[in-house]
């Protein structure tokens, strides 16, 4: 069994290397390098997961509206090809997105059904919808900073899936996505300047 999942995890490894992100993501990543992810472990249950604290040069209001934006996630969202909001509270304090993905590592897309729960402006904690055995959740906490014309960003994640994803390739993945949140802010941020 050991030996299976050290071949299923190498076979990954190299498709991750060999189809994975495209020229241009790859050169986010090696960006993202300096994004400082650190293991994190839930005292509940024993699941790591990756903890990154960082600033964007962006106010809160145009980091939280890349957060939230369902419509355009697919445009900038490493492997999201699509999300599609299911059902959503009239106050916007939650909603339920489906989010089809494509993994650079799974041969396959992905359907995940996630709850958001907002705190406007300051924190968006997510997790399945429908608890199935694996794990997606996590929390985005956002603060102000230099009055605010920048974003401190406190991002907590745990994904577990059927096979262990190996940290190397969960850590790219995690950079990656959130890189792609701070340079869709700070575009954002430039289009509001012109």
């Amino acid at each position: 069994m050991r030996l299976a999942i050290l071949v299923v995890t190498f076979v990954a490894l190299l498709a991750f290397v060999a189809w994975g992100p495209t020229e241009a993501s790859a050169q986010v990543v090696v960006a993202a390098e300096r994004l400082d992810l650190t293991l994190v472990r839930d005292a509940r249950d024993g699941s790591h997961g990756l903890r990154a604290e960082f600033d964007i040069a962006a106010p809160v209001s145009v980091v939280w509206a890349v957060l939230v934006d369902c419509d355009t996630a697919a445009q900038h969202v490493p492997g999201m090809k699509s999300c599609r909001v299911l059902e959503q509270d009239r106050g916007g304090l939650w909603d339920i997105r489906e989010h089809r993905v494509k993994l650079p590592w799974f041969p396959l897309v992905l359907r995940n059904v996630v709850r958001s729960d907002y705190e406007p402006l300051a924190r968006l904690r997510y997790q399945k919808a429908k608890p199935d055995g694996q794990r997606l959740d996590g929390e985005w906490r956002l603060t102000s900073i230099n009055g605010g014309a920048a974003t401190h960003i406190v991002y907590v994640g745990y994904l577990t899936g059927v096979l262990p994803i190996p940290e190397l390739i969960l850590r790219a993945y995690v950079r990656e996505g959130i890189e792609a949140v701070r340079l869709e802010s700070l575009t954002r941020m430039r289009a509001q300047s012109r």
